[in-house]
């Protein structure tokens, strides 16, 4: 498996707006792509207005693939990231492998 991890920092006072987006329309999208969501975290004490989520892919093909396919769709360009882009302050990317022993979503 391939780990999409990604962490946000988000505008004070908008992880319920941004969270609202992800559940409407960027976690149905990922999913019927056959994206599994392994983890999605926002931040309670310490650094706030932080959010983490992390996607899990079978592999490199499946992640090239099922990516171009969710920002491709008019769905992600005309509903989702017009929805998340002004919540957004910076983002942070890490692409993570999973040994065979680890759970598996």
């Amino acid at each position: 498996m391939i780990y999409d991890f990604r962490m946000y920092t988000l505008k004070p006072g908008a992880v319920p707006d941004y969270m609202a987006a992800v559940k409407d329309v960027a976690l149905p999208l990922r999913l019927s792509h056959g994206i599994k969501l392994a983890g999605w975290y926002y931040s309670d004490i310490g650094e706030l207005n932080q959010v983490v989520h992390i996607w899990a892919y079978r592999d490199h093909a499946h992640m090239a693939e099922a990516k171009a396919k969710v920002t491709g769709s008019d769905e992600w360009k005309q509903n989702y990231v017009p929805r998340v882009q002004p919540l957004i302050v910076s983002q942070k990317t890490w692409l993570m492998l999973s040994p065979d022993f680890a759970p598996q979503p």
